[in-house]
């Protein structure tokens, strides 16, 4: 039955109650569908310590915003600085994290798989200014070393110029900061493990452009 208008207003008053109140209901019924709809359909959450405090670095020309961290960077801790790769052929900061439970290192350089190539991305463990966990093929990593891992199986393959060009940026503005002498940049030999950088990563030519 069509309802009269009169004026632009309707006549039936109590009709027009009945129906407002059925457009209401079923306004909230569409909403209740999009809501559930919207949590089936969304992704898990992500693990803080894996993902939440990471950032890129998109070919900055410095890295001077690694240094603007949640908790106050203190010059005088770092003390070293280990260089290792991750053992992987793709990867970046979130699968390692998801691989070991919680991303151990405090730096991660992308090689275009799984991240961009020389994509700098800062851990959970740099922004809270914590200790780096050991990889495997590591007892133990002293809390004085900031740990960086490049994304690559050296053992197989070289990692990209944009990783070595990215690696030496900041390792440079590591030891700048923290006045980190060249002998105590480490490269750990042990073969066949993500703890090793990997017998194709080239340590003399990284070795050669650090600062003394």
């Amino acid at each position: 039955m069509r309802i009269p208008f009169v004026s632009g207003q309707v006549v039936n008053k109590k009709t027009q109650s009945h129906r407002s109140f059925a457009v209401f209901l079923g306004l909230v019924g569409v909403l209740t569908l999009t809501g559930t709809l919207l949590l089936v359909l969304a992704p898990a959450p992500l693990s803080p310590s894996a993902s939440s405090s990471l950032f890129a670095i998109e070919a900055p020309n410095n890295l001077d915003v690694i240094f603007d961290t949640r908790v106050a960077v203190a010059n005088s801790r770092w003390k070293y600085v280990f260089i290792h790769h991750s053992a992987t052929a793709a990867g970046n900061a979130l699968t390692l994290g998801q691989t070991y439970g919680s991303l151990g290192d405090h730096f991660v350089i992308g090689n275009g798989d799984g991240a961009v190539d020389g994509e700098v991305q800062i851990g959970h463990r740099w922004n809270q200014q914590t200790t780096a966990a050991p990889p495997p093929g590591a007892t133990s990593i002293a809390p004085t070393c900031i740990s960086i891992c490049l994304i690559g199986d050296f053992d197989r393959t070289l990692p990209t110029p944009t990783q070595m060009r990215r690696l030496n940026q900041l390792v440079t503005a590591l030891q700048s900061r923290f006045r980190i002498p060249a002998s105590n940049v480490l490269l750990i030999e042990n073969p066949g493990t993500p703890a090793s950088p990997g017998k194709y990563f080239p340590a003399a030519a990284v070795r050669d452009q650090l600062l003394p």
